[in-house]
């Protein structure tokens, strides 16, 4: 076993834990691996290696990127690199246009709004306008009953 700094964030497995757990490791934060679980950090499997040895702890941790911790695996039984972050080499580029951001407002922000100044100057404001009923209804007023009889 041997002291390791962390460069960045890591997830270390547990061993031989049955419910797969992991542990997180904070950049800066120094861990005690053996040599099965550095391998796991160090080249050839990582690009750039992602812990160093305590001992060198002491100078200015490099800054890694983003760019530089994604995007490249590595084959395990041959240790060399499955592929790069971006395009791959072969492709096609992009027809013309196709790249450009078009900014698309919907419907209803095309419409001439009320008392706006892109509506025909002079043109009346209309408001909305009521529905008439189907039918004529008339009110009946109650007829009170009358009074005196059956008392």
């Amino acid at each position: 076993m041997s002291l390791y700094q962390a460069l960045t964030n890591l997830s270390l497995p547990r061993k031989g834990d049955p419910r797969q757990e992991t542990d997180l490791i904070f950049a800066g934060e120094t861990v005690d691996l053996d040599d099965d679980q550095a391998a796991l950090f160090l080249p050839p499997l990582r690009q750039p290696p992602v812990i160093r040895k305590a001992a060198e702890a002491s100078t200015a941790m490099p800054v890694l990127l983003p760019r530089q911790l994604s995007g490249v695996a590595i084959n395990r039984r041959t240790l060399k690199p499955i592929g790069w972050p971006g395009p791959p080499v072969d492709a096609r580029p992009d027809p013309p246009g196709s790249s450009e951001v078009q900014v698309m407002q919907p419907p209803e922000a095309t419409e001439p709004q009320p008392l706006d100044e892109t509506a025909a100057p002079g043109a009346p404001q209309q408001d909305a306008v009521d529905i008439a009923p189907r039918r004529n209804r008339r009110t009946v007023p109650a007829v009170p009953a009358p009074a005196g009889k059956g008392a």
